[in-house]
Parts: structure tokens; sequence; C-alpha cells
């Protein structure tokens, strides 16, 4: 699979990709800051600055500018680091649309790759700033952050 598929399901959100590296890069893609700050975001995002503590209550915090101008922040607390096959964090933020959210990504070793499996769960049925439904711009924002990823992998090869 070199594309991204989502659907939702039981009102969670689940976004799979493989990509054809081994389990530990595509890992550390998630983790390291100066990796993150490649490719994290939706297409739009023009930079990403994040905070990263590699341990289970650790923050995993990033601010997005879109479009060069607005920014996005996102705060959050790991509640699984399990390197190099899960992870899991949880949205603590007052400034998030939907504190409590809960993101959990699954690496899986395949034939030729690494599988991920990432689970949004807990977003609410609401819109955001110019009518559009909240579900539909995590979609999009994880479908691109899952093909951005797929190219920083590519170079970092």
């Amino acid at each position: 699979m070199t594309e991204t598929e989502t659907r939702f399901e039981d009102g969670k959100l689940h976004v799979t990709r493989v990509y054809d590296a081994p389990r530990e890069a595509v890992f550390e893609a998630w983790v390291a800051t100066n990796q993150v700050e490649q490719w994290w975001g939706c297409a739009q995002t023009t930079a990403v600055t994040c905070e990263i503590e590699r341990e289970v209550g650790g923050k995993y915090n990033h601010l997005m500018t879109i479009d060069g101008q607005h920014e996005h922040p996102s705060q959050a607390v790991f509640t699984i680091y399990d390197p190099p096959s899960k992870l899991q964090w949880k949205d603590v933020a007052d400034a998030s649309p939907a504190p409590g959210m809960v993101v959990t990504v699954t690496f899986t070793e395949v034939d030729g790759g690494t599988r991920v499996e990432l689970v949004h769960e807990g977003i609410p049925d609401m819109e955001v700033p110019g009518g559009f439904p909240l579900r539909d711009i995590v979609r999009g924002g994880w479908t691109a952050a899952f093909g951005k990823l797929g190219g920083f992998l590519q170079t970092a090869a």
C-alpha cells in the first residue's frame, strides 16, 4: 500500500499506510523533534515546532503555522510509549477544540516495510470556523501528514 487509507468506524478515524522503511526508522520519525518538524501537519502547514518528551507522561506538543499566518497549537501527553511498536497520546490543552481526544499509532513490520495504523478517537461532532465539520478537517490533516511522512522517509533513506 502506498496510498493512505482512511475510514470512520464506531466514531473513530482510522488511518493506515505502509511505508518502505524499517519500523525503527518510521517510529523515530514520530518522536524525534528534528524529524517531526519536517513532515507533521496538514497540506497548508508551513512550519512546525514541537516539544517531545519520550516517556509515558511526557509532553507531545506541536505548534503548526498554517499558510504562514495562523498558529494551531496541539498539546498532549503520552499515555503509551512503547518503541518501536506503539504510541498513544491524549490531548490535554484548553486550546484544543476537544480536550480528551486520544490518538493511538501502531507500527507493525510487514513484508517490504512498516504498516502504520492510527486511530483518532473522541473527535467531537462540531464545526470549526468557516462551517467545516471538525472530523473532515482532522481526516484531511492526517491524510496529508501521512503523505508528507512518506516523502520525508524517502528523502531520509
